[in-house]
């Protein structure tokens, strides 16, 4: 590794600890505390870093790293409001018979589902495939709900190593369910 990337590594790595938490709770206070869009949060706070670690040769001579990281989470998180709003605006209002019906197919479908798939032993097959750390990643985040900046503080890294990791681990574990299925 060059010299040049070394700095480029430890200009980003600054950039996360000087700024995640607080580009956190900037997101936090754009969705307003809705519970309901904590996952935007979450998100949003995560692609921005995952953005400046793309455009990092350009926020290392930018005038206003600061206020290009609050734009970015901004952009974002408005980004993911108007996804949000498009996919309802395509949603269709239907009568209680309708709906009903329809509840009762997807039950039918859900029922015939689980009829050919085994959940359980497909969770466990694919979890199987990650390595003992991508595991621990897996049931910290996922099943104990940690944040990121609690798992940066057990796992003793920065919280732009655990949004990477958490970033893989996601695909990872996407790539497994498909290739699972694309065979099946």
């Amino acid at each position: 590794m060059g010299g040049n990337d070394k700095n480029a590594e430890a200009f980003y790595e600054h950039l996360c600890n000087q700024y995640f938490e607080q580009i956190y709770f900037y997101c936090q206070r754009l969705v307003k505390g809705q519970e309901q869009f904590m996952d935007f949060v979450e998100d949003c706070t995560q692609n921005t870093f995952l953005e400046a670690r793309k455009q990092i040769s350009h926020l290392r001579n930018h005038p206003n790293v600061e206020g290009w990281l609050y734009t970015t989470a901004r952009n974002l998180i408005n980004q993911s409001y108007r996804s949000m709003y498009v996919k309802k605006s395509h949603e269709v209002m239907m009568d209680k018979n309708i709906a009903n019906n329809l509840m009762e197919f997807d039950h039918e479908l859900e029922e015939i589902f689980n009829t050919i798939v085994d959940l359980d032993r497909l969770c466990a097959d694919i979890l199987s495939q990650l390595n003992a750390h991508e595991y621990d990643l897996y049931k910290d985040y996922y099943k104990n709900n940690m944040s990121v900046s609690e798992l940066a503080k057990k796992y003793d890294v920065s919280a732009t190593a655990i949004t990477t990791r958490i970033y893989r681990l996601k695909k990872k574990i996407k790539n497994f369910v498909y290739d699972h299925f694309k065979e099946n």
